[in-house]
């Protein structure tokens, strides 16, 4: 059986591959043990039946060796590009304690390819542009410049003869997310709380969502298949929605009345992937569609309460 380490876990991206693993969906992949390094690993529920779950709790630059695994997964982010750096350097150091070289994934995400001027979903093979970054809000910027360097860096791995990939990833539901500031959080959680769900954004916003357990499975799957060329895949769902409908939606769901701002702006915002990529080489696919994700999302936060 198979060894998985994530370091930065306590994550959405943790959370959403752990969750997964308890409902025995990685015996497939015959993962039996995950290790979480992370220092907010006080945050995680250690409340699991299906999978071993081991969670190390510190800051990965407090580390002097990492467990044997088979697998890594690198979602460590931090508040600057050195700290990233530092970050980097001493998960280089690690890989030398480790007796066999494990397969990488790194997940970045496609605010590596600036805004989008288009409305036409991103390609892997569209070149990152600066001058697009530069576009994005002062937070984004400064997000997306951290992952082409640690992108950059991962393939530089491949060239060591690292077996290593990228995920490009969007933006998800699940029972995790509430926890995390994402609009759709937010009307979720009015949803829950009985109240007007509120959408306050004046433009159109466009997304899509991906459940969290086809984004563990998408992970794994690219995980897997990591090589020294250093694969690229968008993750997420292809299916555009404008918040204005999304909101309609879980208000339609959640049967409590929603409230939507007028549009009085000329802005629009539109962030999605294409996935033909990864559906074609890797047979991917979306197994829960929107609407059946949002349900299962406010069931089982329901459940939870």
């Amino acid at each position: 059986m198979k060894k998985l380490l994530i370091l930065g876990g306590s994550g959405f991206i943790g959370e959403s591959i752990v969750d997964y693993g308890d409902s025995k969906k990685l015996i497939k992949d015959k993962i039996s043990k995950i290790f979480i390094l992370s220092r907010n690993n006080k945050k995680v529920n250690n409340n699991k039946k299906h999978i071993k779950v081991e969670y190390i709790s510190k800051n990965i630059l407090d580390v002097k060796k990492i467990p044997q695994v088979d697998y890594i997964i690198y979602c460590l982010k931090s508040h600057s590009l050195k700290t990233s750096n530092n970050f980097f350097n001493q998960f280089l150091k690690l890989l030398k304690t480790l007796n066999k070289k494990p397969k990488i994934l790194f997940t970045s995400s496609g605010a590596v390819y600036g805004k989008n001027n288009n409305k036409k979903k991103d390609t892997e093979n569209k070149p990152i542009n600066l001058n697009s970054i530069n576009n994005l809000s002062w937070y984004k910027k400064k997000y997306a410049l951290e992952k082409i360097s640690i992108e950059q860096k991962i393939a530089d791995l491949g060239l060591k003869n690292y077996h290593v990939s990228i995920a490009r990833c969007y933006t998800f539901v699940g029972k995790n997310i509430i926890k995390y500031k994402y609009a759709v959080s937010d009307l979720i959680n009015d949803a829950l709380k009985e109240k007007l769900i509120n959408l306050k954004s004046k433009k159109n916003v466009y997304r899509s969502y991906m459940h969290s357990d086809d984004l563990a499975e998408w992970l794994i799957k690219i995980l897997k298949n990591s090589n020294k060329k250093c694969p690229i895949y968008n993750v997420g769902s292809d299916k555009v929605i404008n918040l204005r409908e999304l909101t309609k939606l879980i208000s339609k769901i959640s049967n409590v009345k929603s409230h939507l701002n007028k549009i009085s702006s000329k802005e629009w915002d539109y962030y999605a992937p294409s996935t033909a990529k990864a559906k074609k080489e890797l047979n991917l696919k979306i197994s829960i569609n929107l609407n059946h994700a949002l349900i299962s999302t406010i069931k089982s936060l329901n459940d939870q309460n």
